[in-house]
């Protein structure tokens, strides 16, 4: 009797929890619920959800696996590891933090001495030491010719000279300035430049002789730097030197002004070039002789209509191409000589 009163008792207090606080089952059942619970079990299930949860999880660490589809949004913290393909797009902000090793100066760079344990020489890599580069009228070059003998004449110049070859790639042999002080035709590379230069020698001088001219000589750049142009509309030119003739060139001297318009100034032809800048004196341009129509124009300073051809009157010349040409004298006279009585019979 006393075995079946605790049964009964037992089964009571079942009863009332289940009514009561849910309790779940140490046994997973072989058929899930079709209503998921509402408090998640404390351990992982070994095989992941067909539905993802519409509430991501926020967990501060990240996962140690990555995830097959990249999240839209980067993350506030950057990865510890670089990317194996680095990105198509730059960033718009440089890294706050410089690197341990400086890159090369780019710009102009003067040459300063070097004494080293290895050897002596002088530099333009831009890593000369702060009392040279605020001093450079008294510490720097622009050739290194010039900084050799400055401070390794004698037996030390050519070893100096011979340290670093013109090829060397943080090393140029020369810098070019404006030759403003001589025959102001171009850039020299020849280590007498004027203070002044030396003292900016970022804005003066120049890392090659076509940066130079393109500087300061823009207007005959390749008589300064010795380049020929690439012409790309032909090679004849207007002749507009002097003398009042009517020409059109091929020499190869097309001044550096109508390279830099050759659609305009430049022709394939010496029909094309006459037609276009001598078109009022073309048969000049042309070195043609040219022939009459025997129509009639207007000479204004007989005040009379005349035949356009070469002799005797009532030939008055081979009309200019602006004159009005008409195909009979009465027309003539008619439309530009009206006033005058004897036009038709002069």
């Amino acid at each position: 009797m006393k075995f079946a009163a605790a049964a009964l008792t037992l089964l009571a207090a079942v009863g009332r929890g289940a009514q009561g606080q849910a309790v779940p089952s140490d046994v997973p059942s072989d058929l899930p619920s079709n209503v998921p619970s509402d408090v998640p079990s404390t351990v992982p299930s070994d095989v992941p959800s067909s539905l993802p949860s519409q509430s991501p999880s926020e967990s501060a660490q990240p996962s140690d696996q990555p995830s097959d589809q990249p999240s839209e949004t980067p993350s506030d913290v950057p990865s510890d590891q670089p990317s194996d393909e680095p990105s198509s797009t730059p960033s718009c902000s440089p890294s706050s933090a410089p690197t341990e090793s400086p890159s090369t100066k780019y710009g102009v760079n003067l040459f300063y001495p070097e004494w080293t344990s290895s050897g002596i020489g002088c530099r333009n890599d831009g890593d000369e030491p702060d009392y040279m580069a605020v001093n450079p009228t008294q510490w720097l070059s622009s050739t290194m010719q010039a900084c050799c003998k400055k401070y390794f004449s004698g037996y030390m110049y050519d070893a100096c000279m011979g340290r670093y070859p013109p090829d060397h790639d943080d090393c140029n042999v020369m810098l070019y300035y404006p030759d403003w002080n001589g025959s102001n035709q171009g850039c020299l590379d020849d280590g007498k430049e004027p203070y002044y230069m030396l003292s900016n020698h970022q804005y003066f001088l120049s890392n090659s002789i076509e940066e130079c001219c393109e500087k300061f000589y823009d207007w005959d750049f390749y008589e300064c730097s010795g380049t020929t142009p690439v012409l790309t509309h032909g090679e004849f030119y207007p002749d507009w030197s002097g003398g009042g003739t009517s020409t059109c060139l091929a020499d190869g001297k097309i001044p550096d002004y109508m390279i830099s318009n050759q659609n305009w100034y430049l022709s394939t032809t010496l029909e094309k070039c006459c037609d276009r800048h001598f078109y009022w004196n073309i048969n000049e341009c042309l070195g043609t002789t040219s022939v009459g129509t025997d129509q009639w124009y207007v000479s204004y300073e007989d005040v009379k209509c005349v035949q356009d051809c070469s002799g005797a009157s009532p030939c008055g010349g081979v009309a200019n191409p602006w004159e009005e040409l008409f195909n009979s004298k009465e027309k003539c006279c008619k439309e530009k000589l009206s006033w005058v009585p004897r036009c038709r019979s002069n």
